[in-house]
């Protein structure tokens, strides 16, 4: 009898053995990561052939989609915003200023990242979703009674800023516990979401401020954002995905120095900091660019380039989404760092009519916001899907610098330099040419050949 049992725990093993080497094969864990950590890597992911990788997964995806659109999307509207503050409501108020305000939810959203997916990795997805949704309600009801500076900075700052911290980096994650071949095109839809909302909300905004005023257009904003995230929540489902035989509930890792030590890490981390540096500024200040090169241009006209660069930006995260699945996460976001970079350097620096801005509003948004979408998916590629969530806030902490700095840096120089437009550009375009060189380590570190699909 104890020869019997000794052999079956033995088989047991062996086939638990064969099972972790042949995910790890299939998903490309880093090498560099011993027994215990890729133990770890798997401990909550299916096997390959468990994923639905659609049906059900198809809903998820939507759910988050909605929550993208009504929570990250409202900051791609910022110019909107930005434009109406200046004249109405916070009149006076510098442009450095107000595009620090239009910065604040980004930056706090990439602060606090780190501990809701960690926390959301370790205690479920849902719990913190509803809580997001919550505080944003709250931020768009506390917006319509603002009057003061302080109060927006409260509102549209630290309540907007906290929702989406416990938001984001779970919406993104999630795709990771339905898709394997189809995750890249399903983060991108999702992430798309933002852009669409930021798109049809810029012009929604700009109509409903200036027929109804502030406090009108937010309750409405309110009582619909409100309704779509209640819709979004019953649509959202996890997946309880099954442990290792003898594994024990998960502990969180804050400070997972298997990262902090790997320069692949670092060479993505590096890349997604200077790309994001250089990706709001063009978006905050299209608005006010359209107004300085057409003088005689409507309000309407104005927001509109906002709308179509959000718009093509949708279709740009899906479709790159889409390609990345077949020539690889990380191929494609070297790619589109470059494009949106050079798409600044080469077109938006020579633009001086509203047709140029329309054509550069559809090119850039069609690469700009790929980074985002992409990281997600080449964090999986590069590490494995086990950590995701707690993976996705950890690299939003790179985006501090763009989201705090990249548009308030941009006005500076606007300010000290009397609209000196070109150099803008060439700062935030080189900013992302300079991030997609920095990602090739990572590229031919883990795949050196240069025509892999990695």
């Amino acid at each position: 009898m104890p020869d019997s049992i000794h052999s079956e725990k033995t088989t047991v093993e062996q086939s638990e053995k064969l099972r972790v080497k042949s995910y790890k094969e299939a998903v490309s864990i880093s090498p560099s990561i011993n027994d215990a950590e890729e133990t770890s890597a798997i401990q909550n992911v299916l096997d390959l052939e468990a994923y639905p990788d659609g049906g059900r997964a198809w809903l998820v995806v939507l759910g988050c989609f909605i929550f993208s659109a009504v929570t990250v999307g409202w900051g791609l509207a910022w110019g909107v915003f930005q434009d109406y503050y200046s004249e109405h409501t916070l009149a006076g108020t510098s442009e450095t200023v107000l595009s620090l305000l239009g910065s604040m939810p980004g930056l706090i959203m990439t602060i606090f990242s780190v501990v809701t997916g960690k926390l959301g990795d370790r205690y479920g997805y849902k719990p913190f979703l509803a809580v997001g949704a919550v505080f944003w309600v709250a931020s768009m009801v506390g917006t319509a009674f603002s009057t003061k500076l302080w109060h927006f900075f409260i509102t549209q700052g630290i309540l907007q800023g906290t929702a989406c911290a416990l938001v984001f980096p779970l919406i993104v994650a999630l795709p990771g516990q339905w898709f394997l071949k189809r995750r890249a095109f399903a983060i991108g839809i999702i992430v798309a979401g933002s852009s669409l909302g930021g798109a049809i909300g810029s012009l929604i905004l700009r109509a409903m401020l200036s027929a109804l005023g502030l406090r009108r257009a937010m309750a409405i904003y309110a009582c619909i954002d409100a309704t779509m995230l209640s819709i979004a929540f019953l649509l959202i489902k996890e997946r309880h995905l099954p442990s290792l035989p003898g594994s024990v509930s998960k502990k969180i890792v804050w400070f997972d120095r298997t990262f902090l030590v790997d320069p692949v890490f670092w060479s993505l981390g590096i890349c997604l900091l200077l790309c994001i540096f250089g990706y709001l500024p063009p978006i905050f200040y299209l608005a006010t660019f359209t107004k300085a090169k057409v003088p005689n241009v409507t309000q309407l006209n104005s927001a509109l380039p906002v709308t179509i660069l959000n718009l093509s930006a949708a279709v740009g995260r899906t479709i790159i989404g889409f390609i990345a699945d077949r020539v690889g996460a990380v191929n494609a976001l070297f790619c589109v760092a470059v494009m949106s970079g050079l798409s600044q350097l080469l077109v938006w620096t020579f633009v001086t009519n509203y047709g140029g801005i329309m054509g550069f509003a559809v090119l850039y948004g069609f690469f700009c916001g790929c980074a985002i979408s992409l990281s997600p998916a080449v964090a999986a590629r590069l590490y494995g899907p086990g950590r995701l969530a707690g993976l996705s806030g950890l690299l939003l902490l790179f985006n501090i610098p763009g989201n705090g700095a990249g548009a308030p840096v941009s006005g500076a120089v606007l300010r000290a330099t009397n609209n000196n437009w070109t150099l803008v550009a060439i700062l935030n375009g080189g900013c992302q040419v300079a991030g997609a060189i920095c990602l090739l380590y990572a590229r031919f570190k883990r795949a050196p050949k240069i025509l892999a699909v990695y």
